[in-house]
């Protein structure tokens, strides 16, 4: 397989990465197969592996690499991004389809089940908050000293047990990110080794 055709076959198997990292890798591996200096119909599947094992290589670096400035970042914005990385990973792989999608399944499963347990805690903290503060108002204008008292003390309790909810979903939420991050990267680091070893078939 020549330049041309491998670098067509390439792109394709590429198309789902963003254009950003779609481009760099290609012009990574174009100035590569240059610096070769094959012969016009010099087969580069013999240095560099088919399109199908480099674009497996390059998805998994790209995932680690997401992964890397995420955790730097300390952010949960783009996480998304590493997901679906984490996805063409899997499928991507010398597995058979059924085993991909099974295990695609079972990865978004667990993401669900986690994310609404922090979610739930943040809806708590939010409905908490509010519910507070409705009392403060409310204790303001309720008559009697001692009823005052009264509704402003449970309108602050409220309102601070509401606080402390919403500080532990943050904790919660960088906890997951962390933990499924984590989990990518090992599957991502796994893969790029075994491409090292030439267990790739």
């Amino acid at each position: 397989m020549n330049k041309q055709a491998f670098m067509q076959e390439l792109e394709y198997r590429l198309r789902h990465l963003t254009d950003e990292d779609k481009l760099d890798a290609l012009e990574y591996y174009s100035e590569y197969i240059d610096d070769l200096n094959l012969p016009p119909e010099g087969d580069v599947c013999v240095h560099l592996g088919t399109p199908k094992e480099v674009a497996r290589q390059i998805i998994a670096q790209t995932t680690e690499r997401k992964i890397e400035e995420q955790q730097e970042k300390k952010t949960t914005k783009g996480f998304g991004s590493i997901v679906w990385l984490a996805i063409l990973g899997i499928f991507a792989s010398p597995i058979a389809i059924p085993l991909a999608f099974a295990a695609v399944v079972i990865f978004i499963s667990f993401i669900i089940t986690i994310g609404s347990i922090v979610f739930a805690f943040g809806v708590s903290g939010v409905a908490c908050v509010l519910a507070g503060l409705l009392l403060i108002i409310v204790g303001f204008i309720t008559p009697g000293f001692g009823q005052k008292f009264v509704v402003l003390g449970a309108g602050l309790f409220v309102t601070g047990l509401g606080i402390m909810f919403l500080l532990l979903t943050s904790v919660l939420a960088k906890l997951m990110v962390k933990m499924i991050s984590g989990i990518i990267k090992k599957m991502a680091a796994r893969h790029s080794r075994k491409k090292m070893q030439g267990g790739i078939e």
